[in-house]
């Protein structure tokens, strides 16, 4: 956790990335709860014509390295697999909600995960299956990173998405968990990608729901869903479903998936807001609680089971 805060986030006025619309109400207000790179306090929105939710202001593309600090969970050993159990958990758990769609690759086939991190996922499906092509996209990739994947024969390609050029060869699957929420340009950014797929394609996504039941529990802007000042649009199923279809994909799937972590980043911003981000009671509510994480998968699962909203969905759609 990082002892000091940095400078002032540059941030910008947005516009409803859904339907263009300029109209909004003021859904929730909070701060960097989690990694504490500023002090700004920033706002989430609802747009008054199609009720897409996004962050307004939002931070310029050029503030990545304050968005995305070095100790970041994806680039740092925070979730990495080797070097704590909850690294593995997460990996097994990905692994799994994924085994369907990778079943249905062709031999050979060709994957591109985007956002991939530090590239955990990307390992454990080489392992899985030795026949893929692996692709990683990530705006910064350290060099512990660059090292284990260069290893293990996955191509990197190092630029924010909206940014990247792709490979003429098209794409069977192309992943994004917990990716979409950090786009600057969610719609356009989905174009390209779709352009990249192969016939019949599939692009799978995992993303924060709008509609958990959760979500209301923390209404004062801690729901950690929101995780400011990364997560620039939100969805719910319908939201998303409609974005899928403007850009040229047919949705196959929509589930509900268990949410603890978002959970802890709730009860973090809570504790934060209440006592400051240096009380004892941060650290006890942190994502390495591991009773603590348990504990919310299991109340998920039951929610589920009962017929209610998660605050994090799939969606797997294809190329239509």
């Amino acid at each position: 956790m990082s002892s000091r805060v940095t400078s002032q986030i540059r941030s910008t006025s947005a516009t409803c990335s859904g339907c263009g619309g300029e109209s909004f109400s003021v859904v929730a207000t909070g701060r960097d709860y989690i990694y504490h790179g500023t002090e700004d306090t920033f706002r989430y929105v609802r747009c008054g014509s199609c009720g897409h939710f996004y962050l307004n202001p939002r931070p310029d593309i050029s503030q990545l390295s304050l968005m995305y600090p070095a100790n970041y969970g994806t680039f740092s050993n925070r979730f990495q697999g080797r070097a704590n159990i909850l690294g593995r958990i997460k990996t097994i758990v990905n692994r799994k909600r994924l085994k369907g769609v990778v079943a249905r690759l062709p031999l050979r086939g060709r994957v591109l995960d985007v956002g991939c991190g530090n590239g955990e996922l990307l390992i454990a499906l080489r392992q899985a299956r030795p026949d893929l092509e692996l692709f990683g996209l990530d705006w910064h990739f350290p060099a512990e990173t660059r090292s284990a994947l260069e290893t293990q024969g996955i191509t990197m390609i190092e630029a924010p998405l909206e940014a990247a050029e792709l490979p003429v060869q098209p794409f069977d699957l192309i992943i994004m968990l917990q990716l979409i929420e950090h786009l600057w340009e969610p719609e356009e950014s989905l174009r390209r990608l779709v352009r990249g797929l192969a016939k019949d394609g599939r692009i799978l996504i995992e993303t924060p729901n709008t509609d958990g039941w959760d979500r209301r529990l923390f209404a004062d802007g801690a729901w950690g869903g929101y995780y400011f000042p990364r997560h620039l649009n939100l969805y719910n199923f319908e939201r998303l479903a409609e974005l899928l279809r403007r850009v040229g994909l047919a949705v196959e799937s929509q589930r509900n998936l268990p949410a603890p972590l978002i959970w802890v980043y709730s009860l973090q911003g809570v504790v934060q807001a209440s006592f400051g981000w240096k009380s004892f009671l941060t650290t006890l509510f942190g994502v390495k609680n591991l009773p603590l994480v348990a504990a919310f998968a299991l109340l998920d699962s039951a929610a589920i089971a009962m017929g209610f909203m998660t605050s994090n969905q799939q969606t797997i759609s294809k190329k239509a």
